[in-house]
């Protein structure tokens, strides 16, 4: 699958990836239908928050799961799904005062060894506790589906 990658400061690539795959029963794998650049992503592209060549980068995106692990229970495959800042397990103390960039067992989009939102697909760990589920008719509306975007990371922000 291709995804966006960072090799050095104003060197970001389009570039051939491992696909994305379900490695835990709690997995999803999304296909990403809608991504966009944060401030975060343009901080990495100036050179002023550090990236391991070859990273993935990226972490507002919405998709259509194409997958789902075993113990997935509140996703099935052609549900359409937004993907806050973070994964998180949602059983942990932070996730229950909802501090989920807190989580230790979560992470951020595009850590090293974790796919990014700007690429074809995402492998989502502890689906459940982490994506939000959007109605599907918003599939069919291209202006909903770009609105629905700020879902992913702005107005989380925002919120918190």
């Amino acid at each position: 699958m291709r995804a966006t990658t960072i090799h050095a400061p104003f060197d970001m690539r389009v570039e051939e990836v491992p696909d994305a795959r379900v490695r835990e029963p709690g997995d999803v794998v999304v296909r990403v239908v809608r991504a966009c650049i944060c401030g975060s992503d343009l901080w990495a592209y100036r050179g002023e928050a550090e990236r391991q060549p070859g990273q993935r980068i990226g972490h507002e995106f919405l998709g259509v799961v194409e997958e789902a692990g075993a113990e997935v229970s509140a996703f099935a495959p052609g549900d359409l799904v937004v993907a806050p800042f973070v994964w998180s397990d949602g059983t942990c103390r932070f996730c229950a005062e909802g501090l989920q960039t807190s989580c230790p067992r979560g992470g951020f989009w595009g850590s090293p060894g974790s796919d990014g939102g700007q690429g074809e697909a995402v492998r989502v760990p502890f689906a459940d506790a982490t994506l939000v589920g959007l109605p599907a008719a918003a599939l069919s509306d291209e202006r909903l589906l770009t609105a629905l975007l700020a879902l992913s990371d702005v107005l989380g922000t925002g919120h918190h």
